[in-house]
């Protein structure tokens, strides 16, 4: 097993652009938890506070 251990590397791949597709994802998934939370009345899932135009805002 240690033997083994030693060969495992970390790969890493690089790219000239970022994958667009996956970063909007992550964008809109970010903006749909926070939503939710706003709209049920929670805390900020990520602890931000919300947009200067929804802190005055009911929800």
């Amino acid at each position: 097993m240690r033997g083994d251990e030693r060969n495992l590397g970390l790969r890493v791949t690089r790219r000239e652009e970022p994958d667009l597709g996956k970063l909007i994802e992550w964008v809109l998934g970010i903006a749909e938890a926070r939503h939710r939370a706003w709209v049920n009345g929670e805390p900020d899932p990520y602890g931000l506070p919300p947009p200067e135009d929804l802190a005055s805002a009911r929800h």
